[in-house]
């Protein structure tokens, strides 16, 4: 069985920009403050204006965003991080000049998850936090699907899973709540056969998470650039769907249906 949550929790969340997970949050026991549920963030991150008063730096944490650009965050520890009134795993949080001045005050990364199994239902918008009671229910409709994490010191992390773009042709891709859509990496796409051309966007014949094919969307429209990954997942795939994480174990549940 998974680690089980002390208590099933519900967070409420708002699409904003097109799809991206927005909830209220708060440091140090004060807020609310608007943050974004970002699992491809790699780490907890406050905008400057925040960090400054809360975050007790202690080093520095170099990050790749997704398109491969550096980013040098200074990290250290808050005493608490809450999401919609519940308190979540924050050991390392680092500090971003890029949220400053967009309205957005934080970002919740995958390593707030990494202990407990929580769900992700885009048909209701809420977060859930599942109890030893809730998880085994929650799951027993869905298709069980293998993860790959990457952990890099602890610090950060980073959820991938295998997916399917017909033909027998796969990808590792990232699950990024922070991202609206679906991006390919030019090389990937190329050599799979799936590009091309130079257009920056464009429609491939589908994609589904591997081991899944209920999840099959025909001829999505995507986007080509450079990544560091195969591709980038975001939410605009799991529009009217659910997935379920259960990082301690390294596995997800998808909903097979919208």
């Amino acid at each position: 069985m998974p680690h089980a949550a002390r208590a099933v929790e519900t967070i409420p969340f708002n699409d904003v920009n097109g799809g991206l997970i927005q909830v209220q949050g708060s440091v140090d026991g004060q807020g609310p403050v608007p943050m974004l549920v970002n699992l491809g963030a790699g780490v907890d991150i406050l905008s400057s204006e925040l960090g400054r008063r809360y975050v007790a730096v202690h080093g520095k944490y170099v990050s790749l965003r997704l398109t491969g650009e550096r980013v040098d965050l200074p990290i250290g520890k808050v005493v608490t991080l809450a999401v919609g009134g519940v308190p979540v795993e924050a050991p390392h949080v680092g500090i971003w000049g890029g949220l400053d001045r967009t309205g957005i005050s934080g970002l919740i990364a995958a390593t707030a998850f990494r202990n407990i199994t929580s769900t992700f239902d885009f048909r209701n918008h809420a977060i859930i936090i599942e109890d030893a009671q809730s998880f085994p229910e929650r799951v027993r409709p869905l298709v069980r699907i293998p993860l790959v994490l990457q952990d890099d010191l602890g610090i950060a992390l980073a959820v991938f899973a295998r997916f399917d773009f017909g033909g027998g042709k796969t990808g590792l891709c990232e699950i990024d709540t922070g991202s609206q859509g679906i991006t390919l990496d030019k090389t990937f796409a190329q050599a799979q056969g799936l590009q091309r051309g130079t257009a920056a966007s464009g429609t491939i014949p589908s994609i589904a998470v591997a081991g899944a094919p209920q999840t099959t969307i025909p001829t999505p429209t995507v986007k080509f650039a450079d990544l560091i990954y195969d591709c980038d997942v975001g939410n605009s795939f799991w529009k009217g769907r659910a997935f379920t994480l259960d990082l301690p174990n390294r596995f997800m549940y998808v909903s097979t249906s919208s």
